[in-house]
């Protein structure tokens, strides 16, 4: 097997994405859950595939790997890149690959939304991160991935987001992401900080359904998922208690919000 990423150790973003609910289909249907996973997959290395073919002469290229229902998608700097010492002109690169990443990330939710029907969570997080390509054994290859960036963004997407919600969390390189990244509304990513007391500060949430801001469709995406989150946490606060009405409210009200993405997508895009 030929593995193309080369090795990374330094600071980068790192970015988690899993398929949400993949396990209630793998459980129901087998063929389904292999259809997905295969959507998943190529829709994952064919957004790379296309950012990073069409964006050569820039020192940054987008790196990623899918491992089950699970994707690793991080940003490997050229060599030159450590020896920019200017912080004006480090943080201009920064914002360049941060909106890029963002813009990679939410056409892989939305291309697997369209395909799938179905919601990916996303976690992105700037810290350090190391990948090593290790050949183990004849025709065996084991990647070793570890790093703070990578086990922070795993916690974003597994321990704060619920089905199909995008947070990022910049806690290393700035405490707001918007100080680095700017006005990024005209390249239609809609950004906000999110106001939850049971998530930390200064995390925020990318809507990769929408192309236009607008304040109305982003207060209707957050109703759902403070619902969601509220049942999550009456699920876990209960986990020693089977409580099947909860289970069922959660996926009624998952099911819900899948129905007013398609809505929100239909009056929010014009070219969707």
């Amino acid at each position: 097997m030929i593995n193309l990423l080369k090795d990374f150790k330094g600071k980068t973003f790192v970015a988690f994405v899993d398929i949400s609910g993949f396990k209630k289909v793998l459980l129901k249907n087998e063929n389904e859950a292999e259809k997905i996973l295969n959507s998943f997959y190529s829709i994952g290395y064919r957004e790379l595939k296309k950012f990073n073919s069409t964006n050569l002469p820039k020192c940054y290229s987008l790196n990623g790997m899918f491992i089950s229902d699970c994707g690793i998608i991080y940003v490997n700097f050229c060599k030159g890149y450590r020896y920019i010492e200017e912080p004006s002109k480090k943080k201009t690169i920064l914002k360049e690959v941060l909106k890029d990443l963002l813009l990679c990330l939410k056409d892989i939710c939305r291309r697997f939304w369209e395909e799938q029907n179905e919601l990916l969570s996303v976690g992105v997080y700037y810290g350090d991160f190391v990948y090593q390509n290790r050949l183990e054994h004849e025709n065996v290859e084991k990647n070793f991935i570890y790093g703070q960036g990578y086990l922070k963004a795993f916690e974003l997407c597994e321990n704060f987001a619920v089905g199909g919600e995008f947070i990022c969390k910049l806690n290393e390189l700035s405490n707001d992401l918007l100080d680095i990244i700017g006005n990024v509304g005209e390249y239609g990513i809609i950004i906000r900080e999110i106001e939850n007391k049971d998530i930390p500060k200064k995390n925020f949430r990318v809507y990769w359904m929408l192309e236009k801001d607008d304040d109305n469709k982003v207060n209707e995406i957050e109703t759902y998922y403070r619902e969601l989150q509220r049942l999550r946490k009456e699920k876990n606060n209960n986990a020693n208690i089977e409580k099947p009405e909860i289970e069922r409210e959660i996926n009624e009200k998952y099911d819900e919000f899948k129905e007013k993405i398609k809505n929100l997508i239909k009056k929010n895009n014009s070219n969707w």
